[in-house]
């Protein structure tokens, strides 16, 4: 069953924002409130997953794996020119499960 709790928030917007909210509300035939709170959930889900992100990232690069700045931005300019170079290695020299090569284009 769904979580149907919900706390009132109060906020303050710009002028001009809150009748644009309205009328998207009133387009899509849903409440300014509705948006408003799908809005947030998104907002708060995708920072949630950014931190998450964030902080993966971080433990990699402490415990040694990652791909140099300069090689990346090498590989990726190589892109698309006769001398393309291979992709990048992680520093620890390990190869790693999600090391695949880029899938060529066809043409």
């Amino acid at each position: 069953m769904a979580n149907t709790r919900s706390a009132t928030l109060s906020i303050r917007l710009k002028s001009e924002t809150k009748r644009r909210l309205a009328r998207l509300a009133e387009a899509s035939g849903r409440s300014s409130n509705f948006l408003i709170s799908d809005a947030v959930e998104s907002y708060v889900a995708d920072q949630e997953r950014m931190l998450a992100e964030m902080r993966q990232a971080d433990r990699q690069v402490k415990s040694g794996h990652y791909v140099r700045h300069e090689d990346m931005k090498a590989w990726l300019l190589s892109w698309g020119t006769d001398r393309e170079l291979p992709p990048p290695k992680c520093v620890c020299g390990k190869v790693h499960a999600d090391e695949s090569p880029r899938p060529r284009s066809r043409g």
